[in-house]
């Protein structure tokens, strides 16, 4: 509250109470002012101020069509001149002839009114000046029916159809027949609606039709029959667009509920032979979902499997259709086929297929490894299944023209070609299929195939070829001495046992030199001492121990590792001495018992006291201990006591020492063997050097 000048007290009026009786103003309905006629003249001064209102509002916006209806509208229920309500409709037309409603609600005041015959009039200007309007249309036959104007009816029908009306016009004729049960003339009509409108939609209605009447199954078979052969023409030409499979479906099963279940199959045979019928892929599909489901219903366990392989099929070739290089789907299409052997449709999917090549050289991958597989799958099947061999030959050069072989190539379908030459040519086939192999070489020689290689090297050994498989063996270890001595050795151990079949042992002992000499070169020492073991087992298999003795004695002369001198010492005692085999080849049993002697304890012991020595004089204690470690096993399991405490006295002592690396001091552990502390020389003493300390200095004092 605030106070006036004068002392009184002035009401606060604040924010919210403005915005309150805002709103509630805004909320009360604005309401024309009541007028009372209390007379003629009244009566007659209102509606002149009306219609000059509407006359104003119409000179303002003609084109304000509801302001004409609300005009008319006036004039019929507030004044019942009809006579100016027709001026205004009138006018209102000839503003916009085209605007439905004017026609709609002008014709529907006349038949509010029962003046039919307006109403009449009116609708026959309408469908005269608009014939492709429907709802005029619409309501001239509505009237005419709710007349009784049957015939009536069906001439204005007549003349909207020669107007090649939309299906609705068609839809209304025979639902008018139908409703008075003129059938005849409903078929009359159908047949004329699906030579203007010939889809699946139309026919299907026409059928719904015929269902409705008993004991009509002829009749309905005919109308399927009809549809079939006149779809089935205009896809034929191109000219349908929609899918029509579903009137197909559609009568298989009506023709399995009338208990056809043969004709139904039929229908559905009929149609999924390719040779007859191309139906596009997603049409396909569909008819064989509904060939699946009457299967399911009604098929015996073989058409069952056969519809669930007709689907399959469609799925792979979808795929297929979508990414060619799904080789996977290739090879379960070709599956298919083949249970269905149509050898026309296999023939004609593996010639798809190899057009399907990997676009990518960048190196074996799984779609290049795949392909290949596919690819020798459709030569082998046209030389054995068809039999045509010169068609396979030619699958397999094409297969060969497609591999990128500067990148990289597939030892297998060289490998399937030189077979194929083999078995299909008599006369000239080995050689064939040695320059296929010598092709495959040639172009693979910078990238050794093993599986080549060998292939052609048991080829040669089965003929008999020993020298060309000799040059064989010698191009590989050429091709392979860019990649490395492992390679080279994986080689030359193959070489020998070619070797040693063939009972060469001297170009065996050539091979392993070789190899030993090339490790030398090379400083593989690892490598080497596998080269060196190899060498000596060979020799041993032939019983030669003096050369595999001589084997050990070169091996350790050039070798510092302790696992040769042990090999060497076992080695003495795993053969027989020349008393035992004296023995062996005076018995006439296959088999004699073999027992460690004391030659062979002396011999082994021998072999370890040398190995001690040999690495005592290199100072490698490491070496030496394991050395001592292998002699005590052997001893503990052959010798007796004393030779087990001989060995443990040359045990050496753990000494724990510190010496600084790189600046920081750490702690190592020295093995301080008896035998080399009665042989180091004596250390100075610290009073000797003191001593000859003083005499320095007397002399240069």
């Amino acid at each position: 509250m605030a106070q006036s000048a004068s002392g009184s007290t002035v009401p606060q009026v604040t924010s919210s109470q403005i915005l309150k009786e805002a709103f509630e103003s805004k909320e009360q309905r604005w309401s024309r002012p009541q007028q009372t006629i209390q007379d003629l003249e009244d009566l007659r001064s209102f509606q002149i101020t009306k219609r000059r209102e509407y006359e104003q509002q119409i000179n303002k916006n003609r084109l304000n069509y509801g302001q004409w209806l609300r005009y008319a509208k006036w004039e019929v229920e507030f004044n019942r001149d009809f006579t100016r309500a027709r001026s205004i409709y009138e006018r209102a037309l000839e503003v916009d002839v085209e605007h439905i409603p004017f026609w709609t609600q002008y014709i529907r005041m006349e038949l509010h009114h029962r003046n039919v015959n307006h109403a009449r009039n009116l609708l026959e200007r309408g469908v005269t000046v608009l014939p492709r309007v429907h709802k005029l249309w619409f309501m001239y036959v509505q009237t005419e029916e709710i007349l009784g104007h049957y015939q009536a009816v069906r001439d204005i029908f007549e003349r909207w159809l020669s107007w090649h009306p939309t299906p609705e016009a068609w839809d209304a004729y025979i639902n008018f027949e139908r409703r008075y049960d003129e059938y005849d003339n409903a078929r009359s009509i159908f047949v004329r609606y699906v030579s203007e409108h010939d889809t699946v939609e139309t026919w299907s209605k026409w059928i719904h039709m015929e269902s409705g009447i008993l004991d009509n199954v002829p009749h309905i078979r005919k109308i399927y029959e009809l549809a079939a052969n006149t779809l089935l023409e205009k896809l034929k030409t191109g000219t349908v667009k929609e899918d029509i499979m579903s009137i197909f479906i559609q009568w298989a099963s009506w023709e399995a509920s009338v208990r056809e279940q043969e004709r139904a199959s039929a229908i559905y045979s009929v149609l999924l032979d390719e040779s007859k019928f191309q139906f596009p892929q997603h049409q396909r599909e569909t008819l064989l979902r509904g060939f699946a489901d009457f299967e399911r219903q009604y098929g015996n366990h073989d058409t069952i499997e056969k519809s669930i392989r007709l689907k399959r099929r469609a799925e792979y070739e979808q795929e297929i259709k979508t990414d060619p290089h799904n080789y996977d789907s290739w090879w379960a299409l070709i599956d298919i086929l083949k249970e269905e052997n149509k050898t026309g449709d296999i023939k004609e999917t593996y010639e798809k297929f190899m057009n399907t090549s990997p676009t990518t050289d960048d190196g074996k991958t799984v779609y290049w490894r795949r392909f290949v597989l596919l690819g020798i799958r459709y030569a082998l099947w046209t030389e054995f299944d068809v039999e045509d061999v010169e068609e396979a030959r030619s699958v397999w050069n094409r297969l060969l023209q497609a591999i990128p072989h500067k990148q990289f190539t597939f030892s297998k379908v060289w490998i399937g070609v030189a077979e194929f030459e083999l078995r299909n040519s008599p006369e000239d086939g080995l050689l064939r299929a040695r320059k296929v192999l010598g092709r495959s070489i040639g172009l693979t020689s910078s990238r050794a195939k093993p599986k080549l290689f060998r292939f052609y090297i048991e080829l040669e050994r089965k003929l008999g070829e020993w020298d060309r498989a000799r040059k064989l063996f010698e191009k590989w270890i050429e091709t392979e001495s860019s990649n490395g001595v492992q390679n080279i050795w994986s080689v030359v151990k193959q070489y020998v046992a070619f070797e040693e079949a063939n009972r060469e042992h001297e170009r065996c002992r050539s091979l392993f030199e070789f190899m030993l000499d090339l490790t030398t070169r090379e400083n593989d020492v690892k490598l080497k001492g596998t080269v060196w073991n190899s060498y000596i087992e060979f020799e041993k298999d032939l019983f030669n121990y003096s050369l595999a003795r001589d084997l050990y004695e070169r091996y350790t002369k050039t070798s510092d590792v302790a696992s040769s001198w042990i090999s060497f010492a076992l080695f003495e005692s795993s053969i027989p001495t020349e008393e035992q085999l004296r023995i062996f080849e005076e018995s006439e049993e296959e088999e004699v018992e073999f027992n460690i002697t004391d030659q062979h304890k002396q011999n082994t012991s021998a072999i370890f006291k040398r190995a001690l020595e040999h690495f005592a004089a290199k100072g490698l204690s490491e070496e030496r201990l394991v050395v001592l470690r292998a002699w005590q096993g052997y001893e503990n399991e052959h010798g007796d006591e004393q030779s087990v405490k001989q060995v443990q006295e040359l045990l050496p002592e753990f000494v724990r020492k510190r010496r600084v690396v790189n600046g920081v001091e750490e702690e190592y552990i020295e093995y301080e063997f008896p035998g080399d502390k009665e042989s180091a020389p004596a250390e100075p003493s610290i009073n000797k050097f003191l001593q000859n300390a003083k005499l320095w200095a007397a002399k240069n004092g």
